[in-house]
């Protein structure tokens, strides 16, 4: 009877162990809420639109481990994106480049998101990188009158998807206040006309 009573108790424990785990509920992040840029350029453009290719529409966290196999993308399994990283960018841009007083100055910002992931280059080294293209366009049209190439590597404070959480809301900001920079230059001049 004690052996029929071990062997019974041993076959439940046993069918316990097929039953499917629950998975972890990955971590959501975002670039948090962005500061006006200080000095705001004196044209803003009346719309701004971020394009990414398609292996950036998705909220995965990408990254690359480049000490060992710089060309292949991987993600973070228990950390994500609230949001693909275009539409992040674009929202950081409007919260940062808005001012009630600006007219849009009737151009419009486009930026072309090229790269957007956390980079390592040892186990316990990383950074954030983001290479982004912008251009000024017309009110309407495509053809553009003024263009602009920015890579940005911002060092992480640990090697992991916080840290590159972290390092990549400083990279947005940095981001950011670069695209201010370049639209206060030259580049205002066209979004006069």
């Amino acid at each position: 009877m004690r052996i029929l009573a071990v062997l019974c108790a041993g076959l439940a424990l046993g069918a316990c162990g097929g039953l499917p785990q629950r998975q972890a509920v990955p971590a959501i992040y975002d670039l948090g809420l962005a500061e006006s840029v200080s000095p705001m350029p004196a044209v803003l453009p009346a719309k701004i639109e971020v394009r990414a290719p398609s292996w950036l529409a998705t909220a995965a966290m990408q990254y690359r481990l480049e000490y060992r196999q710089p060309a292949q993308r991987q993600v973070f399994a228990e950390s994500r994106w609230a949001a693909p990283p275009a539409e992040m960018l674009e929202r950081r841009l409007l919260q940062a480049l808005s001012s009630p007083s600006s007219t849009g100055g009737g151009c419009r910002l486009r930026l072309e998101i090229d790269e957007f992931s956390q980079a390592f280059d040892a186990p316990e080294s990383s950074a954030a990188v983001i290479s982004a293209r912008a251009e000024l366009l017309p009110s309407r049209g495509e053809n553009g009158f003024a263009r602009m190439s920015f890579e940005l590597r911002e060092p992480a404070s640990s090697a992991d998807a916080k840290g590159g959480v972290t390092a990549f809301r400083k990279a947005g900001d940095r981001l950011t206040n670069e695209i201010a920079r370049w639209m206060g230059g030259p580049a205002a001049g066209a979004c006069r006309r």
